[in-house]
């Protein structure tokens, strides 16, 4: 076979340039230097009032590219348990500094890395700055003797051009429905992902919320925002649910949510139990920020989930007082729930799955919000106004609630979360829709005295609405409860609340 003289340059053109290929490819690997640093810290058990958070110093050289950090310690019986995240170099080293926070994975994980295109879920991928950083391991639970703790940082530098990490783009805000007249949305306020201690994926639980019958989920991963990239990427698909973002702000006290965060926002978790001085900083960072901020079930039977900060509870915007199947831990959050209402405020209660894998079903339970559109702001508008009920799965049952004064003016019928005002004492009527429910279920009109009465009411398909009459002479609030024959919950909405001689 002839090769003709046109061939031959470009045969040797391209072995030139492979070449050339290879010999930049084994520059820019010998320009690759990687540093090991091995530790043991011994970390004594914590006391009341001190700090719950050690830091461990490391330096970053300039040109760094990855991190990778692991851990390792004794944890036999259960003995210690020792949270993990990371600082960079712009943080200040004390529990009062937010400043240069890259991620935690708490008590998940044994080890992170951080690049400046990737990272381990929980942790913030971008440009590492150069100077002292800080492993923080948080404690759990320690031993009264301590525990040594030893921690590997592996530090990759390379001389080559640093690469620009990928932007955030704007999540998608949802669409508002026709005309003004609000409609009944159905979400999932706290659930997580591999970005914390769930199994699933963000797009995971995307594909569950759907299945369910969902309009709408927060995705609340412990501590970190980590998963708002993933959180936008999932409002490019199909358009309903709407997802947004939300962090369950953890500390060693209770746990919070905060809903709605915009990209990349983030509140600091580190208050001690009991600071409440601290947790209404915590509260005031989540407003700061446009969020709504919750108390997440207050008794739940978990290391660091019984709720400590209880002079801070008046700043919440709402009480998670329903968690997971119903069960006595829930009944003590309802408790404190309308212990608050008769103590004058107004936080909206809601219910969430809390969910962290398959075997935790996603919208059990389900929070059903009134919104004249289904965007973050407007659902989160009328969960701070307390436009919500709860129900036990995303599609049943479903109640109405309404009120109306007799003699009042117009015909307007107040929902949960409205207040009427009466100028004087006077007859309320109440019209009471509960639909698809087991057989054995009763439905209690609740007061700040207590259950009222029991509402009969027709659960098929084409019911109508019972009507009661109330005569209210002063101040209060009416809501309904919906329980099963062994008195576990299925329903329960938020308050209407009433005033009594105050002006219209």
């Amino acid at each position: 076979m002839r090769v003709t003289r046109t061939a031959t340059r470009l045969l040797v053109a391209a072995l030139c340039c492979a070449l050339a290929f290879v010999a930049v490819n084994a520059r820019a690997s010998k320009s690759t230097q990687t540093q090991t640093v091995e530790r043991v810290v011994h970390v004594a058990p914590f006391r009341a009032g001190e700090s719950r958070y050690v830091y461990v110093p490391f330096d970053v050289p300039r040109g760094a590219s990855r991190v990778h950090v692991s851990y390792e310690y004794p944890r036999e019986g259960g003995a210690n348990t020792l949270d993990l995240g990371v600082f960079d170099a712009r943080f200040g080293g004390t529990d009062a500094d937010s400043r240069g926070f890259r991620g935690w994975s708490g008590g998940r994980r044994a080890e992170f890395f951080i690049s400046r295109d990737e990272a381990t879920p929980g942790y913030l991928a971008g440009e590492l700055p150069a100077g002292r950083w800080r492993v923080v391991l948080g404690l759990y639970r320690v031993a009264p003797s301590g525990v040594d703790v030893k921690i590997k940082i592996t530090v990759e530098t390379e001389e080559a051009g640093r690469r620009a990490s990928k932007p955030s783009r704007a999540t998608s805000h949802g669409r508002v429905a026709a005309g003004l007249k609000p409609r009944w949305f159905a979400g999932d306020m706290h659930m997580h992902t591999v970005h914390s201690d769930g199994d699933w994926t963000v797009r995971g639980l995307v594909a569950a919320a759907r299945a369910a019958g969902l309009d709408f989920i927060f995705v609340t991963d412990h501590n970190t925002a980590s998963h708002h990239a993933e959180v936008e990427e999932a409002n490019d698909g199909p358009r309903q649910p709407l997802v947004m973002r939300g962090e369950e702000i953890t500390t060693y006290g209770g746990h919070t949510n905060a809903w709605g965060l915009p990209p990349g926002g983030w509140v600091d978790f580190r208050v001690r139990p009991g600071d409440d001085a601290r947790m209404r900083e915590v509260v005031a960072r989540a407003h700061r920020l446009g969020a709504l901020i919750s108390v997440n079930h207050p008794f739940a039977l978990c290391g660091g989930c019984d709720w400590s900060y209880r002079e801070a509870l008046k700043e919440f915007d709402a009480v998670e007082v329903w968690n997971g199947e119903w069960d006595a831990t829930d009944e003590s959050a309802l408790k404190m729930w309308d212990g608050l209402l008769r103590r004058g405020l107004r936080p909206t209660a809601v219910a969430s799955s809390d969910t962290h894998r398959e075997q935790n079903p996603v919208g059990r339970p389900t929070t059903r919000v009134a919104a004249v559109g289904l965007t973050q702001a407007t659902l989160l508008d009328s969960i701070r106004r307390g436009r919500v009920y709860l129900t036990a799965e995303a599609g049943r049952p479903l109640v109405s609630f309404e009120a109306w004064a007799r003699g009042g003016v117009g015909d307007a019928r107040s929902l949960p979360g409205d207040e009427m005002r009466l100028a004087a004492p006077g007859t309320l009527l109440f019209f009471v829709g509960v639909r698809d429910t087991p057989p054995g279920a009763t439905a209690s009109l609740v007061t700040q005295a207590g259950v009222s009465r029991t509402v009969p009411f027709d659960s098929g398909p084409n019911a109508v609405p019972t009507k009661i009459e109330v005569e209210c002479e002063r101040d209060g609030y009416y809501r309904l409860e919906v329980r099963d024959k062994s008195g576990a919950m299925l329903a329960l909405t938020n308050p209407i609340y009433v005033k009594v001689g105050a002006r219209r």
